[in-house]
C-alpha cells in the first residue's frame, strides 16, 4: 500500500480521510498542482508551490505549510513509496470552517500530498502526434473567480476530455465567451506560424500594454502553466520568437504547427484537429526543438 502526506503526517492511503464537513468536499473549494519526479526530484517544484500559493491567497485558501516543509514531504514521500519517477499532487482545500466566539471565522485548511508511479503517455502518440477536438456547446468565463487557476471544480474539463476521447481525440481546446482560444481541459496550447510560437496570454500577461493591444478581451482563463513557462523561456533562449496575443479558430487551423503542454505531457505535437491535418500531420521541427529543450 502506499502512503500519502496529509496535514503534515505520513499514513497509509487506506487509512487517510477528511472530514465530511470539509469546504472541499461540500464546496469544491479547493485548489491543486500536478508534478512530475524525475529520479527522486521533483521537476520544477518551486513553481509549482509559488502558482498554488499564489491561487491560494487569491481565493482565501490558506496553505499553512512552508515550501521547504513540502518540499522534504514530498522527497520523503517518494523515498517511503519506493518511487524516482512518479506523478505527485498537491491538493489544499479551505477545509472546516466554524465560527469562533471569540475570535470569529476558524479555518482548519487541508493539505493533501499523494504520488504514484509515472505512466508516460505512449511514444508512438508523442511521434506521431496527438488528435484534439474543438469544444463548440461550452465556453470559459475569464470573469468568473476562479479563471487561471487550477480547482477542485474540474468537472466540466473532465467531461469535455472524455468526449474528446470517444472521438478518437486525445486532448479537448476550450474557447472563452468571446470564441478565442484559451488552453487544452488539461493543457496550455500553442501555435507555431511563419518560425514563431504563439500562445494566449495569462491574466498576468495581459498586464503588459502590447499583449493587451493584441488582446481583443480584457481577462483570460489561461493557467499560468509551469511547463508552458518552461516552454516560452526555453525558446526564447534558443532564439525562437514567442508572441502572446489572443487567438481565434482561425488562427488555430491555419497553424504551421499545434502543441500542448503539462507537467506530465511535457510537450505533446498536435497532428490533426478533428479530422484537419496540421501541416503535414506530422510533429513540425519547432515542435520537436522545443521538445528537445524540454526534456533535456
Amino acid at each position: 500500500m502506499s502512503d500519502v502526506w496529509l496535514d503534515g503526517t505520513f499514513v497509509d492511503e487506506n487509512e487517510a480521510g477528511v472530514s465530511i464537513r470539509d469546504t472541499g468536499l461540500l464546496h469544491g473549494i479547493g485548489v491543486f498542482t500536478t508534478m512530475r519526479a524525475r529520479d527522486g526530484v521533483v521537476v520544477r517544484i518551486d513553481q509549482h508551490l509559488a502558482r498554488i500559493r499564489e491561487s491560494c491567497e487569491t481565493l482565501l485558501i490558506p496553505l499553512l505549510p512552508k515550501d521547504e516543509v513540502i518540499l522534504d514531504a514530498a522527497t520523503s514521500l517518494l523515498q517511503r513509496n519506493g518511487l524516482g519517477d512518479a506523478r505527485l499532487r498537491l491538493t489544499v482545500t479551505r477545509g472546516v470552517t466554524q465560527n469562533d466566539p471569540v475570535h470569529g471565522l476558524r479555518i482548519d485548511p487541508t493539505t493533501l500530498l499523494t504520488a504514484a508511479p509515472f505512466e508516460p503517455y505512449p511514444a508512438e502518440l508523442i511521434q506521431k502526434g496527438m488528435t484534439v477536438a474543438v469544444i463548440d456547446e461550452y465556453k470559459l468565463n475569464p470573469y468568473d473567480v476562479q479563471a487561471g487557476h487550477k480547482t477542485l471544480c474540474y468537472m466540466s474539463r473532465l467531461n469535455s476530455l472524455n468526449n474528446a476521447v470517444k472521438q478518437g481525440a486525445g486532448e479537448a481546446l476550450w474557447f472563452n465567451v468571446h470564441n478565442f482560444l484559451q488552453s487544452g481541459s488539461i493543457s496550455n496550447v500553442f501555435l507555431v506560424k511563419t518560425g514563431r510560437i504563439l500562445t494566449p496570454p495569462t491574466n498576468v500577461e495581459l498586464r503588459d500594454e502590447t499583449v493587451r493591444a493584441a488582446t481583443a478581451y480584457p481577462q483570460s482563463n489561461v493557467l499560468p502553466g509551469i511547463t508552458r513557462a518552461a516552454v516560452i523561456d526555453e525558446a526564447r533562449d534558443d532564439g525562437i520568437e514567442v508572441i502572446t496575443k489572443g487567438l481565434s479558430i482561425a488562427d488555430l487551423l491555419d497553424a504551421d504547427e499545434v502543441f500542448v503542454t503539462n507537467s506530465i505531457m511535457g510537450v505533446m505535437p498536435v497532428s490533426r484537429i478533428e479530422r484537419r491535418p496540421v501541416g503535414n500531420e506530422k510533429p513540425g521541427e519547432i515542435t520537436r526543438r522545443i521538445a528537445a529543450l524540454i526534456d533535456a
